[in-house]
């Protein structure tokens, strides 16, 4: 289990593996979460200033939370706090296999929880040409190893 003394600034971590984006991926998540027609519609996107469909925020978001849990150990998160500086930079479309890199930006204890520390983390995610695609930060509620904030 990582807890808060185990991350330190300026550290990356690559999670295991790399992600598959599908078609029917790209249009299932596009019908349900963000319908626009370079999402959902072939014509469409191949008329766009994309050339063909592409992936959506949310769904590269999604991505990133997979990731989060192909590290070697799970994490004592707590709680989510926030997201800031989402980025989507260069379309990803079927077929491409993405891969996340994960910063540490900071690890400090928490204010108000004894127990806790706050992470914040640089997550981005490259396609197999190692294009930045997308890129947020994110903090998160962190516990401190059990021996440690007793």
């Amino acid at each position: 289990m990582y807890y808060l003394e185990d991350f330190k600034v300026g550290k990356s971590y690559k999670p295991k593996g790399r992600y598959i984006i599908t078609e029917d991926e790209i249009m299932e998540i596009g019908q349900r979460w963000d319908p626009q027609p370079f999402h959902i519609d072939h014509e469409a996107a191949s008329n766009s200033v994309f050339g063909g469909l592409i992936a959506c925020s949310i769904h590269l978001f999604a991505i990133v939370c997979w990731f989060s849990h192909q590290l070697d150990e799970s994490v004592a998160a707590v709680a989510g706090l926030g997201w800031d500086k989402v980025r989507m930079h260069t379309p990803v479309k079927a077929g491409d296999e993405i891969s996340c890199k994960v910063k540490i930006l900071e690890a400090r204890l928490s204010n108000s929880r004894p127990d806790c520390g706050v992470i914040t983390v640089q997550n981005d995610l490259f396609s197999q040409r190692n294009e930045l695609v997308y890129s947020a930060q994110n903090s998160f509620l962190i516990l401190r190893r059990p021996s440690e904030s007793s």
